[in-house]
Protein backbone atom coordinates (compact mmCIF):
# COMPACT_ATOMS: atom_id res chain seq x y z
CA UNK A 1 0.00 0.00 0.00
CA UNK A 2 1.12 3.27 -1.24
CA UNK A 3 1.94 5.95 2.09
CA UNK A 4 0.28 9.22 2.63
CA UNK A 5 3.14 10.78 1.93
CA UNK A 6 3.18 9.33 -1.74
CA UNK A 7 -0.70 9.88 -2.13
CA UNK A 8 -0.15 13.75 -1.40
CA UNK A 9 2.58 13.44 -3.59
CA UNK A 10 0.52 12.28 -6.30
CA UNK A 11 -1.84 14.59 -6.01
CA UNK A 12 -0.06 17.47 -5.91
CA UNK A 13 1.53 17.34 -9.62
CA UNK A 14 -1.75 17.60 -10.76
CA UNK A 15 -1.34 21.07 -9.22
CA UNK A 16 -0.13 23.97 -11.52
CA UNK A 17 2.93 26.33 -10.35
CA UNK A 18 3.36 30.03 -11.35
CA UNK A 19 6.17 31.53 -13.28
CA UNK A 20 8.15 30.80 -16.32
CA UNK A 21 8.52 27.42 -18.17
CA UNK A 22 12.22 27.42 -16.75
CA UNK A 23 10.94 26.62 -13.16
CA UNK A 24 8.02 24.69 -13.18
CA UNK A 25 9.04 20.72 -13.35
CA UNK A 26 7.08 19.92 -10.31
CA UNK A 27 9.23 20.05 -7.27
CA UNK A 28 7.80 17.79 -5.08
CA UNK A 29 8.70 14.79 -7.17
CA UNK A 30 12.22 15.41 -7.54
CA UNK A 31 14.45 17.76 -4.76
CA UNK A 32 13.51 21.64 -3.75
CA UNK A 33 15.53 24.43 -4.41
CA UNK A 34 17.92 24.81 -1.67
CA UNK A 35 20.79 27.49 -3.04
CA UNK A 36 21.72 29.71 -5.99
CA UNK A 37 25.10 30.48 -7.36
CA UNK A 38 24.93 33.79 -9.22
CA UNK A 39 28.42 34.89 -11.68
CA UNK A 40 28.33 38.91 -10.78
CA UNK A 41 29.58 40.50 -14.20
CA UNK A 42 27.41 40.13 -17.36
CA UNK A 43 24.77 38.28 -14.86
CA UNK A 44 23.83 39.99 -11.68
CA UNK A 45 24.84 43.47 -13.13
CA UNK A 46 25.29 44.73 -16.39
CA UNK A 47 27.50 47.37 -18.32
CA UNK A 48 26.05 49.50 -21.11
CA UNK A 49 28.58 48.80 -23.09
CA UNK A 50 26.58 45.36 -23.77
CA UNK A 51 23.03 46.27 -22.78
CA UNK A 52 22.42 48.84 -25.25
CA UNK A 53 22.88 46.73 -28.05
CA UNK A 54 20.35 45.05 -26.78
CA UNK A 55 17.66 48.16 -27.08
CA UNK A 56 18.59 49.08 -23.33
CA UNK A 57 19.59 53.04 -22.40
CA UNK A 58 21.73 54.26 -19.57
CA UNK A 59 18.97 57.44 -18.99
CA UNK A 60 21.35 58.86 -16.01
CA UNK A 61 23.97 57.86 -14.56
CA UNK A 62 26.22 59.83 -10.80
CA UNK A 63 28.99 58.02 -10.43
CA UNK A 64 29.19 60.31 -7.22
CA UNK A 65 26.01 58.94 -5.93
CA UNK A 66 26.47 55.38 -7.15
CA UNK A 67 22.88 55.78 -8.58
CA UNK A 68 21.60 54.95 -12.34
CA UNK A 69 18.66 54.74 -14.09
CA UNK A 70 18.56 52.51 -17.27
CA UNK A 71 15.68 52.17 -20.03
CA UNK A 72 13.93 48.93 -21.32
CA UNK A 73 13.21 48.74 -25.34
CA UNK A 74 9.17 48.62 -24.11
CA UNK A 75 10.01 51.99 -22.21
CA UNK A 76 10.23 50.15 -18.26
CA UNK A 77 12.82 52.09 -16.29
CA UNK A 78 14.96 50.67 -13.30
CA UNK A 79 16.77 52.62 -10.54
CA UNK A 80 19.95 51.01 -10.44
CA UNK A 81 23.41 50.94 -8.19
CA UNK A 82 26.53 51.77 -9.81
CA UNK A 83 28.91 49.05 -8.92
CA UNK A 84 32.38 49.90 -9.19
CA UNK A 85 35.16 47.88 -11.60
CA UNK A 86 39.25 47.80 -11.79
CA UNK A 87 39.16 47.72 -15.20
CA UNK A 88 35.83 47.75 -16.83
CA UNK A 89 34.13 51.22 -15.40
CA UNK A 90 31.09 51.35 -13.50
CA UNK A 91 28.07 48.83 -13.35
CA UNK A 92 24.35 48.81 -12.82
CA UNK A 93 22.45 46.40 -10.58
CA UNK A 94 18.62 47.15 -10.33
CA UNK A 95 16.86 48.12 -6.93
CA UNK A 96 14.81 45.44 -8.31
CA UNK A 97 16.95 42.95 -8.51
CA UNK A 98 17.99 43.16 -4.69
CA UNK A 99 14.52 43.36 -3.90
CA UNK A 100 13.81 39.59 -5.86
CA UNK A 101 17.47 38.22 -3.86
CA UNK A 102 16.08 39.18 -0.41
CA UNK A 103 12.59 37.75 -1.07
CA UNK A 104 14.31 34.56 -2.46
CA UNK A 105 16.36 34.32 0.81
CA UNK A 106 13.54 34.73 2.87
CA UNK A 107 12.49 31.72 2.03
CA UNK A 108 15.26 29.78 3.13
CA UNK A 109 17.47 29.67 0.22
CA UNK A 110 21.18 30.17 -0.01
CA UNK A 111 22.13 32.91 -2.20
CA UNK A 112 25.75 33.15 -3.13
CA UNK A 113 28.13 34.99 -5.31
CA UNK A 114 30.81 33.23 -7.93
CA UNK A 115 33.17 35.80 -9.32
CA UNK A 116 36.60 36.08 -11.14
CA UNK A 117 37.26 39.82 -9.49
CA UNK A 118 39.67 40.65 -7.58
CA UNK A 119 40.08 40.86 -3.57
CA UNK A 120 39.90 44.63 -3.98
CA UNK A 121 37.12 44.79 -6.27
CA UNK A 122 34.74 42.79 -4.50
CA UNK A 123 35.37 44.58 -1.29
CA UNK A 124 34.27 47.76 -3.06
CA UNK A 125 31.24 46.28 -4.21
CA UNK A 126 30.36 44.67 -0.64
CA UNK A 127 27.65 46.75 0.56
CA UNK A 128 26.31 47.76 -2.78
CA UNK A 129 25.14 43.98 -4.07
CA UNK A 130 22.19 42.08 -2.82
CA UNK A 131 22.78 40.53 0.28
CA UNK A 132 24.37 36.98 0.50
CA UNK A 133 25.43 33.91 2.34
CA UNK A 134 28.25 32.93 0.53
CA UNK A 135 30.71 35.31 -1.41
CA UNK A 136 33.76 33.73 -3.94
CA UNK A 137 36.08 35.79 -5.82
CA UNK A 138 39.41 35.35 -8.07
CA UNK A 139 38.29 32.75 -10.00
CA UNK A 140 36.55 30.51 -6.86
CA UNK A 141 40.03 30.90 -4.79
CA UNK A 142 39.03 32.76 -1.94
CA UNK A 143 35.58 32.75 -0.14
CA UNK A 144 33.71 34.06 2.51
CA UNK A 145 30.87 32.72 4.15
CA UNK A 146 28.92 35.35 5.87
CA UNK A 147 31.97 37.82 6.58
CA UNK A 148 34.51 35.08 7.83
CA UNK A 149 36.92 34.19 4.81
CA UNK A 150 37.22 30.61 4.57
CA UNK A 151 40.96 29.92 5.20
CA UNK A 152 40.52 25.81 5.43
CA UNK A 153 39.28 25.99 1.37
CA UNK A 154 42.55 27.87 0.64
CA UNK A 155 44.68 25.85 2.13
CA UNK A 156 43.43 22.98 -0.61
CA UNK A 157 45.58 24.77 -3.62
CA UNK A 158 48.36 26.76 -1.26
CA UNK A 159 50.98 24.65 -2.60
CA UNK A 160 50.14 26.04 -6.38
CA UNK A 161 49.61 29.97 -5.76
CA UNK A 162 51.08 30.55 -2.26
CA UNK A 163 49.20 31.09 1.33
CA UNK A 164 46.36 33.65 1.09
CA UNK A 165 47.47 35.99 3.62
CA UNK A 166 50.29 36.99 1.15
CA UNK A 167 48.60 40.15 -0.93
CA UNK A 168 49.81 40.25 -4.00
CA UNK A 169 51.24 43.96 -5.57
CA UNK A 170 52.73 41.94 -8.43
CA UNK A 171 54.00 38.14 -9.24
CA UNK A 172 58.03 38.81 -9.45
CA UNK A 173 59.13 36.75 -6.53
CA UNK A 174 56.27 34.06 -5.48
CA UNK A 175 57.97 31.04 -6.07
CA UNK A 176 55.04 28.87 -6.56
CA UNK A 177 53.48 27.21 -10.00
CA UNK A 178 51.14 29.95 -10.94
CA UNK A 179 53.48 32.67 -10.88
CA UNK A 180 56.12 30.77 -11.98
CA UNK A 181 53.75 30.49 -14.89
CA UNK A 182 52.63 34.14 -14.58
CA UNK A 183 56.35 35.09 -15.26
CA UNK A 184 57.18 32.66 -18.34
CA UNK A 185 54.32 34.30 -20.15
CA UNK A 186 55.54 37.85 -19.24
CA UNK A 187 59.06 36.62 -20.51
CA UNK A 188 57.93 34.75 -23.80
CA UNK A 189 55.05 36.33 -25.21
CA UNK A 190 56.06 40.29 -26.43
CA UNK A 191 52.73 42.45 -26.00
CA UNK A 192 50.59 40.29 -23.68
CA UNK A 193 49.51 42.35 -20.82
CA UNK A 194 49.48 40.13 -17.35
CA UNK A 195 47.47 41.74 -14.28
CA UNK A 196 48.58 40.09 -10.60
CA UNK A 197 47.84 42.82 -8.20
CA UNK A 198 45.22 42.49 -5.70
CA UNK A 199 44.55 38.40 -6.51
CA UNK A 200 45.75 35.48 -4.18
CA UNK A 201 44.77 32.62 -6.38
CA UNK A 202 44.76 34.21 -10.03
CA UNK A 203 46.03 36.22 -12.68
CA UNK A 204 44.59 37.46 -15.85
CA UNK A 205 46.13 37.88 -19.66
CA UNK A 206 44.52 40.49 -21.75
CA UNK A 207 45.60 40.22 -25.84
CA UNK A 208 43.32 43.52 -26.14
CA UNK A 209 42.06 41.61 -29.39
CA UNK A 210 45.59 41.10 -31.08
CA UNK A 211 45.99 37.99 -33.20
CA UNK A 212 49.12 37.24 -33.19
CA UNK A 213 49.46 37.86 -28.92
CA UNK A 214 46.61 35.65 -28.92
CA UNK A 215 47.34 32.91 -31.19
CA UNK A 216 50.92 32.82 -28.97
CA UNK A 217 49.56 32.93 -25.85
CA UNK A 218 47.05 29.56 -26.57
CA UNK A 219 50.18 27.93 -28.22
CA UNK A 220 52.31 28.41 -24.84
CA UNK A 221 48.69 27.22 -22.97
CA UNK A 222 49.04 24.21 -25.14
CA UNK A 223 52.39 23.62 -24.87
CA UNK A 224 53.85 24.31 -21.24
CA UNK A 225 50.56 25.07 -18.84
CA UNK A 226 51.55 22.95 -15.59
CA UNK A 227 49.15 20.05 -14.65
CA UNK A 228 47.92 21.86 -11.44
CA UNK A 229 46.92 25.14 -13.05
CA UNK A 230 43.62 25.43 -15.01
CA UNK A 231 42.30 28.72 -17.10
CA UNK A 232 39.25 29.89 -18.75
CA UNK A 233 37.93 33.10 -20.47
CA UNK A 234 35.90 35.88 -19.08
CA UNK A 235 34.66 38.77 -20.58
CA UNK A 236 37.27 38.34 -23.47
CA UNK A 237 39.96 38.00 -20.84
CA UNK A 238 42.49 34.58 -20.10
CA UNK A 239 42.08 33.80 -16.37
CA UNK A 240 44.64 31.60 -14.70
CA UNK A 241 44.12 29.68 -11.14
CA UNK A 242 44.90 26.25 -9.21
CA UNK A 243 42.79 23.61 -10.66
CA UNK A 244 41.44 22.40 -7.16
CA UNK A 245 39.93 26.36 -7.45
CA UNK A 246 37.60 27.46 -9.88
CA UNK A 247 34.37 28.17 -10.00
CA UNK A 248 33.02 24.92 -9.97
CA UNK A 249 35.07 23.50 -7.29
CA UNK A 250 34.28 26.25 -5.02
CA UNK A 251 30.67 24.99 -5.61
CA UNK A 252 31.35 21.56 -5.10
CA UNK A 253 32.65 22.62 -1.83
CA UNK A 254 30.14 25.12 -0.32
CA UNK A 255 26.99 22.31 -1.50
CA UNK A 256 29.33 19.55 0.75
CA UNK A 257 29.70 22.31 3.78
CA UNK A 258 26.27 23.19 3.64
CA UNK A 259 24.61 19.62 2.87
CA UNK A 260 22.86 20.87 -0.86
CA UNK A 261 23.03 18.61 -3.61
CA UNK A 262 23.38 19.27 -6.91
CA UNK A 263 20.02 18.76 -7.88
CA UNK A 264 19.28 21.54 -4.94
CA UNK A 265 21.02 24.23 -6.71
CA UNK A 266 20.64 26.51 -9.24
CA UNK A 267 23.03 28.58 -11.42
CA UNK A 268 22.47 32.05 -12.75
CA UNK A 269 25.70 32.32 -15.87
CA UNK A 270 26.54 33.65 -18.55
CA UNK A 271 30.53 33.43 -19.77
CA UNK A 272 32.63 30.44 -20.44
CA UNK A 273 34.22 30.66 -17.26
CA UNK A 274 30.51 29.73 -15.40
CA UNK A 275 30.46 26.57 -17.20
CA UNK A 276 32.31 24.55 -14.62
CA UNK A 277 30.07 25.81 -12.00
CA UNK A 278 26.95 25.55 -14.44
CA UNK A 279 27.57 21.69 -14.79
CA UNK A 280 27.94 21.32 -10.26
CA UNK A 281 23.91 22.70 -10.38
CA UNK A 282 20.84 21.10 -11.45
CA UNK A 283 18.86 24.01 -12.48
CA UNK A 284 20.37 26.51 -15.28
CA UNK A 285 19.45 29.98 -16.12
CA UNK A 286 21.00 32.36 -18.24
CA UNK A 287 20.51 36.08 -18.48
CA UNK A 288 22.82 36.35 -21.76
CA UNK A 289 24.90 34.86 -23.74
CA UNK A 290 28.23 36.43 -23.35
CA UNK A 291 29.83 33.99 -26.01
CA UNK A 292 29.52 31.99 -28.72
CA UNK A 293 31.06 28.57 -26.58
CA UNK A 294 28.25 29.31 -24.07
CA UNK A 295 25.91 29.87 -27.00
CA UNK A 296 27.00 26.63 -28.52
CA UNK A 297 26.82 25.29 -24.70
CA UNK A 298 23.39 26.05 -24.58
CA UNK A 299 22.32 24.94 -28.06
CA UNK A 300 23.21 21.11 -26.59
CA UNK A 301 21.78 21.15 -23.14
CA UNK A 302 17.93 22.03 -23.98
CA UNK A 303 17.00 22.17 -20.42
CA UNK A 304 19.14 25.11 -20.02
CA UNK A 305 16.69 28.27 -19.93
CA UNK A 306 17.46 31.28 -21.92
CA UNK A 307 15.66 34.49 -20.74
CA UNK A 308 13.45 36.09 -23.02
CA UNK A 309 15.01 39.41 -22.58
CA UNK A 310 18.73 38.23 -22.87
CA UNK A 311 21.01 40.41 -23.55
CA UNK A 312 18.64 43.49 -21.47
CA UNK A 313 20.98 43.73 -18.60
CA UNK A 314 18.74 44.17 -15.42
CA UNK A 315 15.39 43.18 -17.18
CA UNK A 316 16.90 39.63 -17.84
CA UNK A 317 18.40 38.85 -14.57
CA UNK A 318 15.06 40.24 -13.20
CA UNK A 319 12.85 37.71 -15.68
CA UNK A 320 15.36 35.28 -14.07
CA UNK A 321 15.25 35.65 -10.40
CA UNK A 322 11.38 36.31 -10.72
CA UNK A 323 11.13 32.67 -12.27
CA UNK A 324 13.52 30.98 -9.30
CA UNK A 325 10.95 33.11 -7.15
CA UNK A 326 7.82 31.86 -8.35
CA UNK A 327 9.06 28.38 -8.48
CA UNK A 328 10.42 28.97 -4.44
CA UNK A 329 6.88 30.08 -3.42
CA UNK A 330 5.19 26.88 -5.36
CA UNK A 331 7.95 24.58 -3.61
CA UNK A 332 6.78 25.39 -0.30
CA UNK A 333 2.90 25.79 -1.01
CA UNK A 334 3.15 22.71 -2.11
CA UNK A 335 4.79 21.59 0.87
CA UNK A 336 2.34 23.02 3.10
CA UNK A 337 -0.59 21.26 1.52
CA UNK A 338 1.20 18.03 1.28
CA UNK A 339 1.46 18.16 5.07
CA UNK A 340 -1.98 18.99 5.58
CA UNK A 341 -3.19 16.17 3.25
CA UNK A 342 -0.81 14.13 5.61
CA UNK A 343 -2.80 15.25 8.47
CA UNK A 344 -6.36 14.82 7.14
CA UNK A 345 -5.72 11.29 5.97
CA UNK A 346 -4.25 10.50 9.07
CA UNK A 347 -7.68 11.87 10.77
CA UNK A 348 -9.95 9.74 8.06
CA UNK A 349 -7.02 6.36 8.75
CA UNK A 350 -8.23 7.09 12.71
CA UNK A 351 -12.02 7.29 12.10
CA UNK A 352 -12.04 4.36 9.53
CA UNK A 353 -10.11 2.08 12.44
CA UNK A 354 -12.42 3.36 15.11
CA UNK A 355 -15.24 2.53 12.89
CA UNK A 356 -13.85 -0.95 12.20
CA UNK A 357 -13.83 -1.26 15.97
CA UNK A 358 -16.62 -0.04 16.63
CA UNK A 359 -18.28 -2.40 14.27
CA UNK A 360 -16.29 -5.37 15.37
CA UNK A 361 -17.90 -4.56 19.04
CA UNK A 362 -21.46 -4.77 17.94
CA UNK A 363 -20.59 -7.49 16.37
CA UNK A 364 -19.73 -9.72 19.01
CA UNK A 365 -22.68 -7.60 21.20
CA UNK A 366 -25.11 -9.42 18.65
CA UNK A 367 -22.95 -12.51 18.34
CA UNK A 368 -21.26 -13.46 21.50
CA UNK A 369 -18.90 -16.54 21.56
CA UNK A 370 -20.06 -19.63 22.80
Amino acid sequence: MQSKRTWAKCLLLVLPLGGSRALTVGPISGSPLRAIFSDIDGTLVHYAKDFEKHGVRLVTSDEEALTAIVEGPGGDRRACRLLPSATMGPACVSERTIELVDSIRSHGVLFGVVTAARKSTMLKRWPLLPECDVRVCEAGSRIWVGDRLDEEYATRFESVCGPIDREVEGAETRPEPLWRFYRQLRDEIPGLELDAKSYFGMFRARTRGNIAVDSALRAKIESALPADISWATNLGHFDFYPSAAGKGEAVVYLQKKFGITRSETACLFDDDNDLPMAKQCGIQMLPGLTSESVEAAAARHPSWQIAEAAGQGVFAIEECLEAILQRVKGEQQQQVMADDIDEIMSQVEAKLLSEREYAKDEEEEEHPAR
